[in-house]
């Protein structure tokens, strides 16, 4: 029978030990040549695997609600504590050894599955090495190039897919089976793509995530590729692939929006092939925007679709509703984290699949 004073201590010894795996697990992965590249590319699927098939059996997200009950369960924490402390007061130091050991068991798990998850990935071979691009400064007139064929290609894909009564492309009810059979499709021609894909979840709090600015998102403590509902049509697809793309172990941002691209593109979906290219048409102009004169972005705008256009403000707008005081504090965070996970562009990473994207147009 266990002791309730070793109770602590075991929480101490196992807490401590997590965080001192998870801290070697990254540490390793940035300081040992090879490591993370082993690890992501034999170590990591099998995980995936495992993990995604389990969340998998479930139709709703299991990480929002675990992040419910963990918001829960944390405030129950933090009252239970004051409350210890208040009536403990011949055995504080004791509670609040406890206290911390609870808090120190938490913390080496949630490092643990970080590391494990998704911290180590972060250092691994990046896609663009695999699929043999070369990136570079590109001039003006280079991306104008890039972004005049690209508006080309939505025209093109614009004509195969159909309208709402606002003006929105329609998206269809299985949206998910379709990101993941793109997914699924690109795996054949890239082995690292070559992965378990259980569908995106829908996110019950999508209006929580908007104020975030968020569109999707993966948790490594689930493995699951989680979608706002409320992206506007246009977004929806890109981003299921996104969020798709992180299951197969590539975390930086703009290696997974140019992986969803690629799968976009290639899917032969009529509405994801114009996702992509519309995302990547909003790309290329925020690229172009700050070296262009007012009449070289003009003339290159007003070459985008009617429709397109319309979507485009109404895009705007959409998002406008959410510029908040939240929104911004939400955006400063995501960009602290991704600093610290070895992407020094921040949120700006994002936008870096500019720069595979030109690459790929002249690789082809």
């Amino acid at each position: 029978m266990t002791n309730k004073s070793d109770i602590p201590a075991k929480r101490l010894v196992i807490g401590g030990s997590l965080l001192l795996l998870g801290g070697a697990g990254i540490a390793a992965a940035r300081l040992i040549d090879g490591f993370a590249d082993f690890y992501g590319f034999n170590i990591y699927p099998a995980v995936v695997n495992i993990f995604a098939r389990i969340s998998g059996v479930f139709p709703f997200s299991v990480a929002e609600l675990m992040v419910i009950a963990g918001v829960l369960l944390a405030l129950f924490a933090i009252v239970y504590f004051i409350v210890g402390m208040i009536r403990r007061k011949g055995r504080r130091r004791k509670f609040l050894l406890s206290s911390l050991s609870s808090v120190l068991l938490v913390g080496g798990i949630l490092l643990f599955e970080f590391a494990y998850g998704m911290g180590i990935n972060y250092s691994r071979k990046p896609f663009s090495q695999i699929a043999g691009l070369t990136t570079g400064k590109y001039t003006k007139q280079q991306v104008r190039e890039v972004l005049e064929y690209s508006i080309s290609q939505l025209t093109k894909a614009g004509e195969a897919v159909t309208l709402d009564s606002n003006g929105n492309v329609t998206v269809p009810d299985d949206y998910s089976a379709r990101a993941v059979a793109a997914m699924k499709k690109l795996g054949e021609n890239y082995d690292s793509l070559d992965s378990y894909y259980a569908g995106v979840k829908p996110v019950m709090l999508s209006e929580l995530m908007c104020y975030g600015h968020i569109t999707g998102i993966f948790t490594f403590y689930s493995m699951e590729a989680n979608i706002n509902t409320l992206n506007t049509p246009e977004e929806l697809g890109h981003a299921a692939c996104h969020e798709l793309s992180h299951m197969t172990g590539f975390m930086r941002e703009d290696e997974a929006n140019y992986i969803a691209f690629l799968a976009c593109r290639d899917s032969g979906d009529p509405y994801l092939t114009y996702c992509g290219w519309y995302d990547i048409v909003i790309y290329l102009l925020n690229a172009y925007y700050p070296d262009a004169t007012g009449s070289e972005y003009a003339e290159v705008y007003y070459m985008i679709p009617e429709a397109a256009q319309k979507q485009l403000v109404m895009q705007s707008e959409f998002w406008g509703k959410y510029e908040t005081d939240f929104g911004e504090a939400a955006e400063t965070m995501n960009d602290i984290y991704l600093k610290i996970n070895d992407q020094s562009d921040g949120t700006k990473s994002y936008g870096r699949v500019v720069d595979l994207v030109i690459a790929d147009y002249y690789k082809e």
